[in-house]
C-alpha cells in the first residue's frame, strides 16, 4: 500500500464495478478513506468487503441522495478532499431511433449527475483545504462516433463543465482543482456487452474479439480499468497540485492518429 492519498477522503461514483471500482480501489491502495456509492448497493457492499472501502447508496439523479451524502460525509468523515463523478450510462442506436425520454435519461446521470455532485459537495471540498474533483468523460467526448449521439453529447458536455468549474473555482480562490480523464478503449462490463453485440453483427470476428478489438489501437492493447484508476490517482492527488482543467487522455494513442 501506497500514501499518495493518505489522510484524503473520497467519493467515487458508479463505483460498484467496472472503472468506478478500480478507481475506489486504486484510491484505497494509496492510503485514501474511500466511498463507493452506486445505485447498486450490493455491488458497493461486495466492492467494500474486499478493500475496505465504505459503501454508499447513491443515484446521482437524485438531489435529496446527494443531499444526505453529503450529510453522511460531513457526520462521519468530518470533510472530502476527492470528489470522482465516474456514473454514467451509454446509449448505441442512430439519433432517429433517439426517443426524448432515451436523451433525457442518459444526460441525467452523465451531465445533471456530475452538475448535482458538484453543487452539492462544493461546501465540502472547499473546507478540506486542498481538493480535486476528477470527471470521467470519454474519448467519445472529444471526437464524434456514429450511433452514439447522446453519449457522446453528454461526454462533450463533461468535458466543457470540467473545464468551467476549474476557472470559476480558482476565480473565486476555492482550493478546488476540477480535471477530467478520458478512457478509450477499456474492458468493462459496458464494452464486453458492446463487443458481444459486435460479433453478432458481424463488426468482428467471433474469434478472438478482443484481439481484433485491440488492433483499431495504436498501442495494440485494449486497456484495463486499473489503467484509468491510476490516473485518477495522480490527479486526486498533491503531486498534481498545479493541474486544473486538463483532459487527461488515457486511450492507448487512440485520438491521437
Amino acid at each position: 500500500m501506497g500514501d499518495r492519498l493518505s489522510n484524503k477522503v473520497a467519493l467515487v461514483t458508479g463505483a460498484a464495478q467496472g472503472i468506478g471500482a478500480a478507481i475506489a480501489q486504486a484510491m484505497a491502495a494509496e492510503g485514501a478513506r474511500v466511498i463507493a456509492a452506486d445505485r447498486n448497493l450490493a455491488g458497493c457492499q461486495a466492492l467494500a468487503a474486499e478493500s475496505g472501502i465504505a459503501a454508499l447508496a447513491l443515484d446521482v439523479t437524485n438531489e435529496s441522495d446527494w443531499a444526505a451524502a453529503a450529510d453522511h460525509i460531513a457526520s462521519t468523515f468530518g470533510s472530502l478532499s476527492i470528489l470522482v463523478n465516474n456514473a454514467g450510462v451509454e446509449l448505441v442506436k442512430p439519433m432517429t431511433e433517439h426517443s426524448l425520454a432515451d436523451w433525457r435519461g442518459l444526460m441525467a446521470v452523465n451531465v445533471d449527475g456530475l452538475f448535482l455532485g458538484c453543487r452539492t459537495m462544493q461546501p465540502l471540498l472547499a473546507a478540506s483545504g486542498a481538493a480535486s474533483v476528477v470527471n470521467i468523460s470519454s474519448i467519445a467526448g472529444l471526437v464524434g462516433y456514429p450511433d452514439q449521439l447522446a453519449y457522446n453529447t453528454s461526454k462533450g458536455a463533461v468535458r466543457h463543465m470540467t473545464k468551467s468549474l476549474a476557472i470559476e473555482w480558482a476565480s473565486h480562490a476555492l482550493t478546488i482543482r476540477c480535471n477530467s480523464i478520458h478512457p478509450g478503449c477499456i474492458r468493462t462490463p459496458m464494452l464486453e456487452m458492446a463487443v458481444e453485440g459486435w460479433v453478432r453483427e458481424g463488426s468482428i470476428p467471433a474469434e478472438d474479439p478482443w484481439a481484433a478489438v485491440a488492433s483499431l489501437c495504436p498501442l495494440n492493447l485494449v486497456g484495463s480499468p486499473q489503467d484509468i484508476g491510476m490516473g485518477a490517482v495522480y490527479l486526486a492527488g498533491d503531486e498534481a497540485r498545479f493541474v486544473t482543467g486538463i483532459e487527461l487522455v488515457i486511450d492507448g494513442g487512440w485520438v491521437a492518429r
